[in-house]
């Protein structure tokens, strides 16, 4: 986008300085000059709207949200979901932060099958684009690195 403006801006600067030399009339090329400085403004503005969300750490859209959410609390090893905080980081990048409570009478095999379970979610694999994700169990936090996840409490999906 920037490159095009740039070349539109080009375009209307030669051509405000051919008008003003070819009608002899100085004003044309004041006007280009203006009219670039509007376009310039222009692509400030979109570009601006466009990465602005980005730099303030938005949340990702309330559908994607709830669908991850959803996955979570409709695996039966999961006894409660908490909070889920989301912040987008990239244009196709989310960082996911779940309160995840297991049921007590599973072991660190079936935690590690629960998550291996979502990751094989079609609709899980919708919302990730990055492999790295991290998870605060309320239990069983060891051996949870072979299945790609790091103990914490802050994760990309």
């Amino acid at each position: 986008m920037e490159d095009s403006a740039g070349l539109i801006g080009t375009v209307l600067a030669f051509l405000g300085i051919l008008f003003a030399r070819a009608l002899s009339d100085p004003y044309m090329d004041s006007s280009a000059s203006i009219l670039i400085g509007a376009l310039l403004a222009f692509v400030a503005v979109l570009l601006g709207r466009e990465t602005g969300a980005l730099l303030v750490g938005e949340r990702t859209n309330r559908t994607r949200i709830r669908n991850m959410k959803q996955i979570i609390t409709d695996d039966p090893a999961v006894e409660r979901v908490g909070e889920v905080l989301t912040m987008q980081v990239g244009p196709h990048r989310a960082l996911l932060t779940v309160e995840i409570r297991f049921r007590r009478t599973l072991d660190i095999q079936q935690v590690e099958s629960a998550i291996a379970s979502w990751n094989r979610n079609p609709r899980w694999k919708e919302f990730s684009s990055t492999p790295t994700r991290f998870l605060n169990p309320s239990q069983a936090k060891q051996k949870l690195h072979r299945l790609g996840w790091q103990i914490g409490t802050f994760g990309a999906v």
